[in-house]
């Protein structure tokens, strides 16, 4: 169990990393944009950087939880992690298209 946990949490800062790199690229890739865009797009930035910041709240309660609660939290943060995704694919994809 332990060493599953210990996994799962690896990945999990894997996932973090990644989103805000995604949202980094995102943010660099904005400033190249139209002003009426790139002011959209940077409160979508924003938002999703405030996301990302509670998801590592997530992360540290999965390290200091007990085991009764860890499956409970554990969701929490998988159900946070694929918002994050979403909004980061959207507001990816409206880039794309502008």
């Amino acid at each position: 169990m332990e060493q599953n946990r210990n996994n799962y949490q690896n990945k999990a800062h894997e996932t973090i990393d990644e989103i805000f790199k995604g949202i980094n690229s995102l943010e660099e890739k904005a400033k190249t944009a139209s002003k009426d865009f790139s002011d959209t797009m940077e409160e979508t930035i924003q938002q999703m950087k405030a996301e990302g910041e509670r998801l590592k709240v997530k992360l540290d309660e999965l390290s200091n939880t007990s085991n009764e609660s860890w499956e409970e939290i554990k969701n929490g943060f998988e159900q946070a992690s694929n918002s994050l995704r979403d909004a980061f694919s959207n507001a990816f994809n409206k880039y794309k298209d502008k």
